[in-house]
Formats: structure tokens, C-alpha cells, sequence
């Protein structure tokens, strides 16, 4: 059997926005936001989701993908959310993947020390593990912090999960 690396692609799900890295051995390969522009229709938007996350299982070949846990709550777009990051497990292990998920306090726990930092803490110290993200902070607007948060999410939840796996491969 031959040796491949430890290749994480960790999701940050969100209905409009869901952030996206891939680690390999440690080192942030690539990352973003992935848009889901469909109709406001529940079934639209879990099928864009699919493919979207299909598609990057298929471009990236991770070993690994890990998912931030949702919450649960009765709006509707939190239903929906619910459902989308099921799916993405769902196609992961359709895949032959090994799954995670960890929940937003474990997250800010490990990367910060503090399970209830707030966003903009996760990203300061994100920055100082992968500087060229630094970029992506404090752009002064208020909608493109918001849209690149997603994606600083995604990184720490990568981070976490290479932490916290000891996967032999």
C-alpha cells in the first residue's frame, strides 16, 4: 500500500456562503468561499451545495473532510443548514473519507484558549499561522469581513481537525 498525505478539506456551512480549506500535511493549499447563487428553495440549495462539495472533493482529493457541527434552532434557514452539513458528511462518506465534525466552542477553544472568542479573535490568530490570510482582514467593509469569516472558519476548523487526527493512511 503506498503512503499518501494527510490532505484535509474542511467545510464551513452556510446557505449562502460556506468557507473552504484544504491542508495537506499541514500546509493551507488552498482556501475561500464557495457561493451558492440558486433560488431561496430549500431542495435548489442543498443540490447546489452537493455539487459544489462534490466538485471539491473531486478537484482536491482529500483523505479527510471535517464539518462544523450546526446548531439546532426552528428557523428555517437553520433547518436547511442542518440538512446541507448532513449531506456534506453524507457525500464524504459516499467517498470513502474519513469524517469529523467539531462544534464552534472546540474550535475557539483550541485556537484561541477561549471557547466563546469571537470571530475576529479566530482570524488574528489564524493570521499568525498562515500570514498571507492577513489580507483578508479588516477590509473595512462590514459584508466582506462577514464573507471572508467563513473562510477563516474553515481554516481553523482545519487546523483543528490535523491536531487532533492520527491517521495512517
Amino acid at each position: 500500500m503506498f503512503n499518501r498525505s494527510k490532505r484535509i478539506l474542511s467545510i464551513d456551512p452556510g446557505t449562502y456562503y460556506s468557507g473552504f480549506a484544504v491542508l495537506d500535511e499541514g500546509k493551507l493549499i488552498h482556501y475561500g468561499v464557495k457561493e451558492i447563487r440558486v433560488e431561496r428553495v430549500p431542495h435548489l440549495i442543498i443540490e447546489e451545495g452537493r455539487k459544489t462539495i462534490l466538485r471539491m472533493i473531486k478537484d482536491f482529493k482529500p483523505n479527510i473532510l471535517v464539518v462544523e457541527k450546526t446548531f439546532f434552532s426552528k428557523h428555517k434557514n437553520t433547518s436547511i443548514l442542518n440538512v446541507f452539513a448532513d449531506e456534506i458528511m453524507a457525500m464524504g462518506k459516499m467517498k470513502r473519507l474519513k469524517v469529523m465534525s467539531y462544534a464552534p466552542n472546540t474550535v475557539k477553544k483550541f485556537i484561541t484558549g477561549n471557547g466563546y472568542a469571537t470571530k475576529e479573535r479566530v482570524a488574528e490568530q489564524i493570521c499568525l499561522k498562515y500570514p498571507e490570510l492577513r489580507a483578508y482582514m479588516n477590509q473595512g467593509k462590514k459584508w466582506k469581513d462577514r464573507y471572508h469569516q467563513n473562510m477563516f472558519d474553515a481554516v481553523a476548523l482545519g487546523v483543528v481537525c490535523q491536531n487532533y487526527t492520527n491517521v495512517v493512511l
